[in-house]
């Protein structure tokens, strides 16, 4: 939503679980002597006004975290291979996280009319999910999400399905993710409660269907569908 309001292009970033202290956060720079410009400042030079969207942002090191204060609190990131800085100010960050997910839809109903209040609350639950303080004093709203159920599972499942066969440079055919498919998600999100988000999900299939896939690629067919076969899924030509 906020994408399309402002009329900008959305820069998707998954942060490394490492600390990796002697370069920038999330590889987004490029290093001494390169000639090229990281992901994150190519994006920023180039769409100042872009929204950098830091996924399951929990997952990255908690020195990873701090490394972004320069960008929010300074108000630019330094590009490794020449120096330059590279203007945030003009850039919208959204971070996602699965952390303390059963609390904060908890408080969200607790508070859900004295919004303050929630904010207070929230920004505690995620200090001790491990958040540092200095991180949490960077982000202006907090939005809380009810977990997903059911053919909602099935509906951001099929879209992140979707992005990830594109990401082969292949199409999902029209009715092409079996029913079936979408029954799996919903089983396997059941199963692994509100710590499981719908890419953990994707990732879990990409991991069974990836080498029929690269074949797919390689056959250069444009279009699959993906069904169950047996206990796995699997990827086959589009007919």
């Amino acid at each position: 939503m906020v994408v399309e309001c402002r009329g900008a292009q959305c820069q998707r970033l998954d942060p490394p679980p490492g600390p990796n202290l002697r370069s920038p956060p999330t590889h987004s720079k490029g290093y001494v002597g390169s000639d090229t410009y990281g992901k994150l400042t190519a994006v920023l030079r180039d769409m100042p006004d872009t929204v950098v969207l830091l996924d399951e942002f929990e997952k990255a090191h908690p020195e990873v975290h701090k490394n972004f204060l320069t960008a929010w609190n300074d108000g630019f990131v330094t590009e490794a291979s020449d120096g330059r800085q590279i203007s945030t100010t003009g850039a919208i960050f959204v971070l996602t996280t699965n952390a303390a997910t059963d609390t904060l839809s908890e408080l969200s109903g607790r508070y859900a009319s004295r919004p303050e209040e929630l904010r207070r609350a929230s920004v505690q639950a995620l200090r001790e999910a491990g958040f540092a303080p200095e991180v949490l004093s960077r982000i202006d709203r907090i939005f809380v999400f009810r977990p997903l159920e059911g053919l909602d599972i099935a509906r951001v499942g099929a879209l992140e399905i979707e992005e990830m066969i594109r990401g082969y440079g292949l199409e999902i055919a029209e009715g092409g993710i079996d029913v079936a498919v979408l029954h799996e998600l919903v089983r396997r999100q059941q199963k692994l409660g509100s710590v499981g988000s719908s890419r953990d999900l994707v990732r879990a299939i990409e991991d069974t269907v990836a080498d029929s896939l690269i074949a797919a690629r390689q056959r250069k067919l444009t279009k699959v569908r993906l069904i169950v076969r047996g206990d796995a899924i699997a990827a086959e030509p589009a007919t």
